[in-house]
């Protein structure tokens, strides 16, 4: 009861994690991999917080001096903190923590991204070198990935996209094409005032990180070396598909090519295109596989309920 006198919504904990629907194969398989693909983030990330890893990236946001982010602007991606200082308001008010715990949070961050996003597919990503490299550095892809998936539903997460990698932003093409230029007024607005608070905060970082964007262009690096002028046809290209088609994973994959640098760690973006998959797959198993396999506990269900 509240103090005004009236009950409190109850909670349905079966609804809300599935328990009242029939346990069907299908569901249980599908459960049953996304279970798996916990484990094994779980056992991932106890070995990389028992054994320290490569967590080299993470370092950088752990390590950066809010009065001076950008020390080395010309040396480019070397220089660690590559990301405006909007990025501060994510990083700098927990920074006073040991590495070590700053480190095993950002990890654990990530691994429930991941699973997020791939669900039943979670234990296959994770298998994968970009994906396990990206937990391992602790960098941004997969926040990244997850940001370009909610900003079709919620357009304001592509802030996240342009105030950090920015050149990922392309990606705000989908809405030019589609014709929904209220979401992309909603998606620039609320980048505009993230901006404008970390401005008032840091005026003089804003400065710095002009002057680190263009002291020197993005270099091509190990293993593709492919610069960001050789991939942005290819990303427009994929933007532009997917807006016309209304093929939501090829936006992913566009931003992803988008990436100012790209890394071997970058391919850990395109874990994005997973939520289009699981749709994909589940079309394609409904119409393939027996009526059995999406009824049975439905049907034992009902048999049990009216005996």
């Amino acid at each position: 009861m509240t103090a005004a006198g009236r009950a409190l919504p109850r909670v349905d904990l079966r609804h809300a994690f599935g328990l009242d629907r029939p346990m069907t194969p299908a569901k249980l398989t599908r459960d049953a991999l996304v279970l798996l693909g916990i484990i094994a983030c779980v056992t991932y990330w106890w070995y990389l917080t028992t054994t320290g890893g490569a967590p080299v990236d993470v370092h950088y946001y752990w390590a950066a001096d809010p009065a001076n982010l950008y020390p080395h602007p010309e040396l480019g991606e070397h220089n660690g903190y590559n990301y405006s200082p909007a990025f501060e308001l994510v990083v700098g008010w927990w920074r006073g923590l040991p590495f070590d715990v700053f480190t095993a949070i950002w990890r654990a961050v990530l691994l429930g991204m991941l699973v997020y996003l791939a669900g039943p597919f979670t234990l296959f990503a994770l298998l994968t070198v970009p994906v396990a490299s990206e937990i391992n550095a602790a960098n941004i892809q997969i926040p990244l990935a997850l940001a370009v998936v909610a900003g079709f539903r919620y357009p304001g997460a592509w802030a996240f996209v342009i105030l950090t990698k920015l050149t990922p932003g392309i990606g705000l093409l989908w809405f030019v094409l589609r014709r929904e230029l209220r979401n992309l007024a909603i998606a620039l607005g609320v980048t505009a005032a993230i901006a404008a608070v970390s401005f008032v905060l840091l005026p003089g970082a804003w400065a710095s990180y002009l002057g680190f964007l263009t002291a020197s262009p993005a270099p091509a690096v190990a293993p593709y070396y492919l610069t960001f002028w050789q991939r942005l046809p290819f990303a427009l290209t994929f933007v532009v598909v997917g807006g016309l088609l209304r093929w939501r994973w090829c936006v992913v994959v566009g931003a992803t090519l988008a990436l100012p640098v790209y890394y071997i760690t970058s391919s850990a973006m395109l874990v994005g295109v997973l939520p289009s998959a699981r749709q994909a797959c589940g079309r394609l198993a409904e119409r393939t596989l027996p009526r059995t396999w999406w009824t049975a506990g439905e049907a034992r269900i009902t048999t049990e309920t009216a005996s």
